[in-house]
C-alpha cells in the first residue's frame, strides 16, 4: 500500500510538472504567435481606410494593396529608407534587448524593419504606416499606426492581433475606443515620443493624451509603451526625425 501511495505521489508530481511546462510554453509561444501575411495585408488596408472590416476577397485585396501601398524597408539605426538596390546589400542584424531597454517587452530588435507608404490614385504619398507590437496584460499585441506625412500626427490605429481579456483589454480593437486616436500627436516638437494613455484624466485632454481602457490598466500601459518604443530612438525615431525635416525622402 505504501508503495502504491508513493507511485501515486510521484505520478502526481510528474503530471503537475508537465502542466506547468505546458502553461509556460503557451505563454511564451502561444501568446506570441506572429500574424500571417494575409492578416497583415488586410490590416494595412484597413488602417489606411482603403477597406472596411468584414469578409474580404484575397485576390482583390492583394490587387488593391499592390496599387495603393508601397512596401519599403528602413534602416532603424540611420533612419534611411532602403532603395531596391541598397536593400540587397543591407546587412540585417538583430540583438536581444535588456529589460531596461525593452519597455514593450519585444525581447529582440532588428536594425532593418518594414514601413508602408500609402499613395492616392495620383501616386502622391498620403500616409506612412508603421508596425507596432508589444506586451499587454496577457498577450503580445500587434498593430499598425497610420501617420500623416509629418510623421507625428495619427490618422488611424488598428490592433489586429491580440489575446487580451474579453470585454476588458480586448477593447483595443473596439472602434469606440479607437475613434479618439485620429488627430492625436505621438511625437512632440523635438520629435520625441510623447504619447500618454491615461486611466483617470484630470482636466481636458491635450493632443498627446488618449483615454485608457476602463478596467484594463496593464493593457492601456502596454499600448503606450509599445507605441512610444517603436516611434522612439530604438524604433522608427530616426526615420521620423528625417521625415519631419524633409517629406521628399518618401519619394526617393
Amino acid at each position: 500500500i505504501l508503495m502504491s501511495k508513493g507511485k501515486i505521489i510521484v505520478a502526481s508530481m510528474m503530471l503537475f510538472c508537465v502542466l506547468c511546462f505546458a502553461a509556460v510554453a503557451f505563454y511564451f509561444l502561444g501568446n506570441n504567435t506572429q500574424p500571417s501575411n494575409q492578416q497583415q495585408t488586410a490590416a494595412i488596408l484597413q488602417v489606411a481606410g482603403l477597406i472596411t472590416p468584414g469578409k474580404r476577397d484575397a485576390v482583390a485585396m492583394q490587387t488593391l494593396f499592390e496599387r495603393r501601398v508601397i512596401a519599403r524597408q528602413v534602416n532603424l539605426d540611420s533612419g534611411t529608407l532602403l532603395s531596391a538596390s541598397s536593400r540587397q546589400d543591407a546587412q540585417k542584424s538583430c540583438v536581444n534587448l535588456a529589460a531596461d531597454q525593452d519597455p514593450a517587452q519585444v525581447r529582440q530588435r532588428c536594425n532593418i524593419a518594414d514601413v508602408y507608404l500609402v499613395q492616392n490614385n495620383e501616386h502622391q504619398i498620403q500616409q506612412v504606416i508603421i508596425p507596432v507590437s508589444g506586451k499587454g496584460a496577457k498577450s503580445m499585441m500587434h498593430a499598425f499606426i497610420a501617420l500623416e506625412t509629418d510623421g507625428r500626427t495619427v490618422k488611424n490605429l488598428l490592433f489586429y492581433e491580440q489575446n487580451e481579456t474579453p470585454m476588458l483589454g480586448a477593447k483595443v480593437e473596439d472602434p469606440d475606443w479607437l475613434h479618439q486616436w485620429p488627430g492625436k500627436k505621438v511625437l512632440n516638437d523635438n520629435a520625441e515620443p510623447a504619447l500618454k494613455v491615461v486611466q483617470q484624466r484630470s482636466g481636458d485632454a491635450d493632443e498627446y493624451t488618449v483615454d485608457g481602457i476602463t478596467g484594463a490598466t496593464m493593457t492601456s500601459s502596454g499600448v503606450e509603451k509599445s507605441i512610444n518604443f517603436w516611434l522612439g530612438s530604438r524604433g522608427y525615431g530616426h526615420f521620423l526625425q528625417r521625415l519631419a525635416k524633409d517629406k521628399q525622402i518618401l519619394s526617393n
